[in-house]
């Protein structure tokens, strides 16, 4: 009897050490589990787009040198701080650190307004901005009517110059495909087939990526989507040149996740409509 005793117990000890090691498992995992939601690394970043910088103008595409003062200042005292688009790469890839309430601004088109108004301005607050080129506009600035603030677009040798500032990052926005016609931005026209459409696209994004490497030594960091007209045919097309950082028009703030690349190929922005006022525009878009 007093065998049987002893091999009971050593059966219910067995069964409580094998009980013990489960428990100590499941907390083991749920304990990983709450330190790898707590090390989860996000950031909500705003990217702000704006266009012609001008004295002379209002309008949704287009802002007074002292409204974009405004902005930057109003930016610093909601705490944001200005990051420049190769450190979202970065911590995207998963790379590299931002700060708690980073903020990306960028301007479309090319205009000389931006050189001549906003350089100084972005300098003077401690930002800095990507400037999205349209190689055609340009093209026609360096050859014909150049350094007007009201009209004229960046001559190639500008482009350059602010490339070096520190200040500016410089994207490609098409060389020829900023136009509602013969069709809208990038998008495919009804009459042409996949072949032809990813030919067009392809010459059209090499042409600039490769006159802004020849006549400004520079190399577009990304793509801007003209009107953000955009498709997954272009998508593929762009990531396959080599595009993995894609700016849409789609008025949103990003969510980011470290290590999360995908979320470079559609990156939101909030057009800066020049109607409203800093604060108006900034509480509108709950920044």
């Amino acid at each position: 009897m007093h065998i049987l005793a002893l091999a009971e117990q050593s059966n219910i000890m067995k069964r409580f050490l094998i009980l013990l090691l489960l428990f100590l498992t499941v907390l083991s995992m749920c304990s990983t589990r709450q330190v790898a939601a707590q090390e989860k690394d996000e950031r909500l970043l705003p990217i702000l787009m704006y266009h012609s910088v001008l004295e002379s103008k209002q309008g949704t595409y287009y802002i007074s040198p002292q409204a974009l003062e405004d902005d930057l200042s109003e930016l610093k005292k909601r705490g944001y701080r200005s990051v420049t688009l190769h450190e979202v790469q970065c911590y995207l890839r998963g790379d590299g650190a931002l700060p708690e309430k980073p903020v990306l601004i960028t301007f479309d088109d090319g205009h000389y307004n931006n050189y001549y108004y906003a350089m100084e301005i972005l300098k003077k607050q401690g930002f800095s901005a990507v400037l999205n080129v349209i190689g055609s506009f340009s093209e026609y600035s360096s050859t014909h009517e150049k350094d007007h603030p009201e009209y004229s677009h960046l001559t190639w040798d500008e482009i350059g110059i602010l490339a070096r500032s520190g200040v500016f990052e410089i994207g490609n926005h098409s060389y020829n495909m900023h136009a509602y016609k013969p069709r809208f931005g990038i998008t495919r026209k009804k009459s042409e087939s996949e072949e032809e459409y990813e030919k067009a696209l392809r010459e059209d994004t090499l042409r600039l990526e490769q006159t802004l490497l020849q006549k400004s030594s520079v190399r577009p960091i990304s793509y801007a989507y003209p009107f953000g007209a955009y498709s997954k045919e272009s998508e593929r097309i762009l990531r396959d040149l080599g595009y993995d950082t894609i700016f849409t028009c789609y008025e949103k703030v990003n969510r980011l996740i470290k290590g999360d690349s995908a979320k470079l190929s559609r990156l939101y922005r909030i057009n800066r409509d020049g109607t409203l006022g800093t604060k108006e525009f900034m509480d509108l878009h709950d920044l």
